[in-house]
């Protein structure tokens, strides 16, 4: 089960809580709502509907129908072209398809700022230790042969994002379903802590424009943000 650990009220926790984590080589991810579960976008509520709008199962021949087609229709739009399907699975994260794998990063600080990137209610950072690295990007996405724990995936750096990100994967076996395991565990953020700790980490430096290098829209959106709050140079 997930370990919810004392909630981070304050810059002083969380800074103590980086001290504590430095050297462990866990992974991180930062969710807009403590109540967020570990489950690939593929597989949550919601992914799929009707034609009536109401909601139905996950399926994974319908997975593999949307992953085919994404390879018929991209190759076109990307310098980087992928030689199998985790590949193009991966391609397609990086570009909100939703698919089977989870955004990480190697960064608490990283992941706090997915956190409170939105800071209007409790949100929450996740941690754990990295699991096995599956580096071998040619087996089957949809197969049994990397067993049945998710397992890290360092994705090639097709964008600068990624490397500043310094973002990792976790490839699921089973996307409609939570992780949920010993070991995890759950930092919440108080709700009135949020919107103090987004301006202290952009003060060092962690902030829309820095992490999304390659994207105008992310920069002017964070000009925006330092405009409305009074913070522009």
């Amino acid at each position: 089960m997930i370990k919810d650990e004392e909630p981070i009220r304050s810059w002083s926790d969380l800074a103590n809580l980086v001290a504590q984590q430095f050297k462990k080589g866990w992974i991180y991810r930062g969710v807009r709502d403590s109540k967020y579960e570990l489950r690939p976008g593929i597989g949550r509520v919601g992914a799929r509907k009707d034609a009536h709008g109401q909601e139905l199962p996950y399926s994974v021949e319908e997975e593999r129908r949307q992953l085919l087609q994404f390879t018929r229709e991209a190759r076109a739009e990307f310098e980087w072209e992928p030689r199998t399907p985790l590949e193009w699975m991966i391609l397609g994260q990086h570009h909100r398809l939703p698919t089977r794998l989870l955004d990480w990063s190697e960064s608490l600080l990283v992941a706090a700022f997915f956190a409170v990137e939105d800071p209007v209610r409790e949100v929450a950072i996740y941690g754990v230790e990295a699991p096995p690295e599956l580096d071998d990007l040619s087996v089957d996405p949809f197969g049994t042969s990397f067993g049945e724990t998710p397992r890290l995936i360092r994705p090639p750096h097709i964008s600068p994002r990624i490397t500043a990100q310094k973002g990792v994967l976790t490839l699921h076996k089973k996307p409609d379903q939570s992780w949920e395991m010993d070991g995890i565990h759950r930092w919440r953020i108080i709700k009135d802590a949020t919107f103090t700790l987004k301006g202290i980490l952009d003060f060092c430096g962690i902030h829309a424009a820095s992490l999304f290098p390659d994207s105008a829209d992310r920069h002017t959106e964070h000009l925006a943000w330092l405009h409305k709050w009074g913070r522009l140079s």
